[in-house]
């Protein structure tokens, strides 16, 4: 090892552990950086196996001092989530139940849906379980209070207002003499529904209801009927508890792979929903109380911290994670183990809900090693959130326009999913328009997985270069979604991403293991399009128009359709045209352009 133990300062801080190729492996914290690390190289039968192998890969050790043991702790969360060293446990997280998120803290707020509480004086509500309801009630939101939707920057007299509010869906805070009071008058209303006043503006819309179905509007009723039933949706979704502060649950069980954790949110007294966590890399002999501990500094480094948070077990350290939990939040913050009541249930419930989640996670099949390394190097290099375990990529085969199909490959832990494969008939575009055909196959998939609410992808890899790309991401804006999104063109296999400017491609060396596996979703999402669209060109051969026509048998249809590829182009062609194929005589062409309506 390239390091002297003798110059480590008995002073707290934060050690970097790395191998021979100068990677980060492992990032700790210490009281006294000399009394911490030195316990690290003592008699191996004091250490846990886990241990024992990381030793053995240390080359070298780097160390920062800081002023406190809580700013050695602050430093060691920020250091975890940037490098994501081998050794140490990492979080990741399931599919993020949505929020509501309104940006009270700006001139002129916005309300809108996203998967990540952040600690940016935001107003959050949630989370919400139900995607399409809530998604629902913030149309109804747009309606009846028209709060502004756009991300643009807001200065009053200086832009015209868009359609939305010629269709009265937004009060325009863009236009000029725009009452700032009024805006925020709405915004506090909104903010009152959410909290779960809602009996005021079902008062309204039943009224509305009433009027519309005496004046026989019926079809009008009934979209304000559906509203009514989102509204009360969302108001359901809440489960009464005995408190009337807002907390966080927190309970985990183990296996020999990984420790996961279930997470109830309990706001105003009400449990609104929950989430499913994973550590892995966590060691089975340390206790699940240190891997708890490990969770907490992990979790509330970029989400907001209630009031209380309860956990199963006494945390190690727990006096030192309890101060910086109320350094972050600015208030009194406790952590306790309930002992019986109410609390005690919540904490039972939230176990018996993180052990079914362990089962689930153990019947499914767990990546390689390769496909691990492969995926974290997808994290790293898209600098995405989490491992992308669920990768979707699609591909456009058609022959000059025609029997278009489109295709959607399904990939889980870097392994191909056969049965989630989609095959989807290209219906609104005509002719050659590859990008058009990529905007609607994308648009297609996500609004049906927003409809049925199912789990929406990590990441989406297009086959195509930055017109493909930049098709399938409207799309995903139309349906005001945020999914990483990358392109991988054929000819130099460049990764294409959706920023502007030198990051706008990203080039990987051809043994990148990353590269790899993008090229084989690639790849499987092309040959999966050609098998649909040979399957879909066989069918119109066997049937079409063609079969009603006297004279025309299987061989002179299949050298029409050879020759014009479409209905459409037989339609359009001349008599001279048929009859130069063979077997056309000029009878028959005139016969077939009759029969096809021309």
């Amino acid at each position: 090892m390239n390091f002297d133990l003798k110059t480590l300062p008995a002073l707290p801080g934060v050690y970097l552990m790395k191998d021979d190729s100068g990677d980060v492996i492992y990032v700790g914290k210490a009281k006294s950086l000399d009394k911490r690390v030195r316990q690290y190289f003592q008699s191996k039968k004091n250490l846990s196996p886990k241990t024992v192998t990381l030793v053995r890969h240390i080359d070298d050790i780097e160390y920062i001092v800081t002023d406190s043991e809580i700013d050695a702790l602050v430093l060691e969360a920020n250091l975890i989530k940037k490098y994501k060293p081998r050794y140490n446990v990492r979080l990741k997280d399931d599919k993020r139940y949505p929020y509501v998120k309104v940006t009270i803290n700006s001139a002129f707020p916005r309300i809108f849906l996203t998967r990540r509480r952040l600690m940016d004086g935001a107003l959050y509500f949630g989370p919400y379980t139900n995607a399409k309801a809530i998604r629902t009630t913030l149309d109804i939101i747009s309606r009846v209070f028209m709060l502004r939707q756009c991300k643009k920057k807001i200065e009053p007299g200086k832009s015209r207002p868009c359609l939305n509010y010629h269709i009265k869906r937004c009060m325009a805070p863009c236009r000029e003499g725009m009452d700032k009071e009024e805006y925020r008058r709405r915004v506090m209303e909104a903010v009152r529904f959410l909290k779960g006043d809602t009996a005021g503006l079902l008062r309204k819309l039943e009224e509305k209801m009433r009027t519309l179905a005496q004046a026989q509007d019926y079809e009008s009723a009934a979209d304000i009927r559906d509203q009514i039933e989102s509204i009360k949706c969302i108001s359901e979704q809440q489960i009464a508890t005995s408190g009337i502060d807002d907390r966080d649950v927190l309970a985990a069980v183990s296996d020999e792979k990984a420790i996961y954790i279930q997470v109830f949110y309990v706001r105003h007294g009400s449990m609104v929903g929950k989430a499913d966590f994973t550590l892995l890399g966590a060691d089975v002999s340390e206790s699940i109380e240190e891997s708890m501990a490990q969770f907490v500094k992990q979790y509330y480094q970029d989400s907001p911290i209630p009031p209380e948070i309860l956990v199963q077990y006494e945390l190690p350290e727990k006096e030192l994670i309890v101060n910086w939990l109320c350094q972050r939040s600015g208030r009194d913050v406790k952590v306790h183990v309930p002992q019986r009541g109410e609390k005690k249930k919540l904490i039972e419930m939230a176990e018996r809900n993180a052990r079914m989640s362990m089962r689930m996670a153990q019947l499914k099949p767990a990546p390689s090693e390769s496909a691990i390394a492969a995926l974290e190097e997808l994290k790293k290099v898209l600098s995405l959130e989490s491992l992308p375990l669920h990768i979707e990529g699609f591909d456009i085969s058609n022959i000059s326009g025609t029997n278009a199909v489109g295709s959607m490959v399904y990939f889980e832990n870097g392994r191909p999913a056969n049965n989630k494969y989609r095959q989807h008939n290209i219906k609104t575009v005509k002719g050659i328009d590859d990008f058009a055909m990529m905007a609607e196959v994308v648009h297609r998939r996500y609004s049906r997985l927003i409809k049925s609410n199912e789990p929406l992808p990590d990441l989406i890899l297009i086959d195509g270069g930055p017109g493909q790309v930049s098709a399938a991401m409207l799309s995903l804006d139309a349906l005001g979604l945020d999914i990483p999104l990358i392109g991988l063109a054929k000819r130099f296999e460049h990764i294409i991403t959706t920023k502007k400017g030198p990051d706008e491609v990203i080039i990987l060396p051809h043994t990148s293991p990353a590269l790899k596996m993008l090229m084989h979703i690639r790849d499987e999402a092309h040959r999966f399009a050609v098998s649909s669209h040979r399957r879909r060109r066989s069918a119109s051969l066997t049937h079409s128009e063609l079969d009603s026509i006297p004279g025309v048998g299987p061989y002179r249809k299949r050298v029409l359709l050879e020759n014009f590829d479409s209905i459409e182009k037989i339609r359009s062609s001349s008599v001279e045209e048929l009859t130069a194929l063979e077997g056309i005589s000029e009878n028959l062409a005139k016969r077939i352009l009759g029969y096809l309506g021309k």
